[in-house]
């Protein structure tokens, strides 16, 4: 039995689709929002142990895109890499330097574990089916959806 804890501590609202599922989420800035977009993700493939004892693992991802939901596309795929790659699972994610084109984020977490953590939702993709990024009522939004 995993005893865990969810990585994000920001809201989101998931979305059931076919062979997909996603979320949506909203930030008072587009650093936020994607922070926050990152959290989403991996709350929603890991579930945590609360007191990890994998190695402790740090990384910078750097990502760019034509536009805003480019930017997420590209930026959420470095997340299924790094666990592919590395086995890390992101715990902490930092928005270092940012435009609407490129982003650098600085990425803490461990490394995987088998028997304390545990893969809830395979994630093949992160798509641009009924992708969205942009400003709605004074803050920012997105909604990203997820091949599975």
């Amino acid at each position: 039995m995993t005893t865990g804890h969810h990585i994000s501590r920001v809201p989101y609202r998931v979305i059931e689709h076919t062979a997909d599922t996603g979320f949506e989420l909203t930030g008072a800035s587009l650093p936020e929002l994607f922070a926050n977009a990152a959290l989403a993700l991996c709350d929603l493939i890991w579930e945590v142990a609360a007191n990890p004892k994998g190695e402790p693992l740090g990384e910078e991802i750097r990502a760019e895109g034509g536009d805003p939901g480019e930017l997420m596309v590209n930026f959420l795929q470095e997340f299924l890499y790094l666990y592919d790659a590395k086995g890390m699972v992101a715990t902490n994610v930092e928005i270092a330097a940012m435009t609407e084109n490129a982003l650098i984020a600085r990425v803490r977490g461990h490394r995987f574990e088998p028997g304390r953590d545990e893969e809830r939702l395979g994630v093949k993709a992160v798509t641009y089916h009924q992708l969205f990024v942009g400003r709605e009522d004074g803050r920012w939004r997105a909604r990203v959806i997820l091949d599975i």
